[in-house]
């Protein structure tokens, strides 16, 4: 892609992100050859979008950490995306839906105490990025997309797209004494109160919340970056992702961790 396109393509994932609507199809239809093989034009696109969007930086969202989603989502592997301030939510918030909207999961968040790696750190070292996290949260992610139909979804789409984050909700802060049962905990999402999707952390990447911090830990570390004290990661929905229709109420339980949930409009 040319710079001029990339600029153009990242305003417009900015404009229509906050209108809540997609990307005219003409910026990208015919899709130029070969750029769903070209993951540096996906990035660049998404830096250009993020820097339109004016919005301080929370964090990192991940998606596609489950199999199931990854699936939906035709990801191979996890895709990431800074975390804007917008997206960041607290248990109850009312979220617009529209036909644009991809569903909502259950997920854990990860708050960074202090930066890591730190110097002389291993990236890959599970037990100091552990003790480098200062809570975990019990959340929701709501995924979405603003590219037109003809770019169809796959790695280069979510990556150029917000990493197709539309909404990362925060809910009560886990014990720190049962941070090591996040991947055996049960976790069930409910609609209208009716039990639709189950799910446990030990979905995210078949291990643990924890490795889908690591595993972004160690993507950073070869672009030459870290994370930093206060990053916020949402470590990408554990029970898949359900459709929503204005007026529902969307609620995950996290069983001794307490819930979290949201309403629709």
């Amino acid at each position: 892609m040319t710079e001029a396109r990339v600029m153009a393509l990242g305003r417009a994932l900015a404009a229509s992100r906050r209108a809540g609507t997609a990307v005219e199809p003409g910026l990208l239809d015919p899709l130029p050859e070969g750029l769903r093989d070209d993951p540096a034009a996906a990035e660049a696109v998404q830096a250009e979008a993020v820097l339109a969007c004016g919005e301080a930086v929370r964090g990192t969202v991940l998606c596609a950490t489950a199999r199931r989603t990854a699936r939906l989502l035709a990801c191979p592997g996890p895709v990431h995306a800074p975390l804007l301030a917008s997206s960041l939510r607290e248990d109850g918030a009312v979220v617009r839906t529209s036909r644009f909207v991809l569903g909502v999961g259950a997920q854990y968040l990860a708050v960074l105490g202090r930066p890591f790696p730190g110097e002389n750190e291993d990236p890959g070292d599970p037990a100091a990025l552990a003790g480098a996290i200062l809570s975990w949260r019990i959340g929701l992610q709501v995924l979405a997309r603003r590219l037109p139909d003809c770019v169809p979804l796959g790695p280069w789409s979510a990556t150029a797209d917000f990493g197709l984050d539309a909404a990362e909700l925060r809910g009560a802060a886990i014990p720190a004494r049962a941070e090591a049962d996040l991947a055996d905990a049960p976790v069930t999402l409910r609609l209208d109160g009716h039990a639709v999707a189950r799910g446990s952390g030990a979905e995210i990447l078949e291990a643990h919340p924890l490795a889908a911090v690591a595993w972004l830990a160690r993507a950073l570390d070869r672009v030459g970056r870290g994370l930093e004290a206060g990053d916020v990661v949402a470590t990408g929905s554990c029970t898949g992702l359900i459709r929503i229709r204005p007026g529902q109420r969307v609620e995950a339980e996290f069983g001794a961790f307490g819930q979290v949930g949201l309403e629709v409009a």
